[in-house]
């Protein structure tokens, strides 16, 4: 199939078609995803800055998580230009060929800022729960999500053999069923956000903290359902792009656009507390002094840490003899 037996020519730059049009959702959904992964990103360094706390491991991936989400932002703006949102028989065969030359190279964009995303979260993690099974835990999953990412990029560039038949049907050559590549691509992202949902719970709840805390702590963590919300969507649109036939511009690009965004924000939520908290009574002092600390360690901490040990040093220069260990500064 060609490009030319999929649209009837078109008129150039002009997109419009008398079906539904998505292309103003889908600069609605870009604005909103630029701002909402910005503000949340901008929000968490303010809040590392408020604490007097350097930048850590997952502060450092999730920065870098946003440069790819604008990658990602600038291939829809390109894809904009050329079509998307639009039906297909609207788009002259020149607008095509671009456009899926940019749909070729975003699942390599988009699977590596979601795998910095979780990454993030894994060094939150390992940096609050450093319990031996957490540890564990963590770097199988981390393992795991390397290489999720790492056969997106093989199956990605061999998806069709020549390379250029992806956007060139006219040329001799096979392609693999799209649809395998979007289960395989999306089906182990929702899995590995269900696992990171649940992976804090269990250490949240060995706290020696009220009920209450514990409920709300569960909470914080348990934003990220948001991030598994749109991955399901996402699955779903694709499900019903898999049944379009070509009309490979139209279905599912306003998902596309702002999955990363909720992810990224789900992932820096957790780390806003301390603006929320200026003038008011620090919760985790509360949760430090249930566990029996003394009010000048108290002043004196600079960091979270939730140790394993039964004698632990945590960075901000605090021990304890419970097997958790509570301190203030760069949830």
């Amino acid at each position: 199939m060609s490009l030319s037996q999929v649209s009837d020519g078109g008129v150039s730059g002009d997109f419009e078609h008398p079906n539904a049009n998505l292309r103003r959702a889908v600069i609605v959904a870009l604005y909103f995803a630029f701002i909402l992964s910005t503000v949340s990103v901008v929000l968490r360094l303010v809040a590392r800055r408020i604490t007097g706390t350097g930048l850590l491991l997952d502060d450092y991936l999730i920065v870098a998580a946003l440069l790819f989400k604008y990658g990602c932002s600038i291939g829809v703006v390109i894809l904009l230009f050329n079509g998307m949102g639009s039906h297909i028989t609207t788009i002259p065969p020149e607008n095509l060929k671009i456009y899926m030359k940019i749909g070729w190279s975003n699942p390599f964009v988009y699977s590596t800022c979601i795998a910095l995303i979780k990454l993030s979260v894994l060094a939150l993690y390992k940096r609050l729960f450093s319990t031996q099974r957490m540890c564990v835990t963590v770097n199988v999953v981390a393992s795991f999500i390397i290489l999720w990412t790492l056969s997106i990029y093989i199956v990605g560039i061999l998806q069709c053999l020549p390379v250029d038949k992806f956007w060139n049907r006219a040329i001799e050559g096979t392609c693999i069923d799209p649809a395998r590549f979007f289960y395989g691509m999306q089906i182990p992202n929702i899995l590995t956000d269900a696992v990171l949902l649940v992976m804090p719970l269990k250490p949240v709840w060995s706290l020696p903290v009220s009920q209450s805390q514990r409920l709300l702590l569960s909470f914080v963590f348990l934003v990220g359902i948001l991030t598994l919300v749109f991955d399901i969507i996402r699955l779903v649109a694709m499900i019903q792009f898999t049944h379009s036939g070509p009309d490979i511009t139209f279905p599912f690009v306003v998902w596309t656009c702002i999955e990363a965004a909720v992810g990224i924000t789900a992932a820096c939520l957790s780390n806003l507390r301390p603006l929320f908290r200026l003038g008011q009574r620090d919760f985790w002092s509360q949760a430090r002094q249930s566990s029996g600390h003394s009010k000048e360690a108290l002043n004196k901490s600079q960091d979270v840490s939730l140790g394993g040990s039964s004698t632990e040093y945590a960075q901000g220069g605090i021990y304890t003899r419970h097997s958790v260990s509570i301190q203030h500064g760069d949830v």
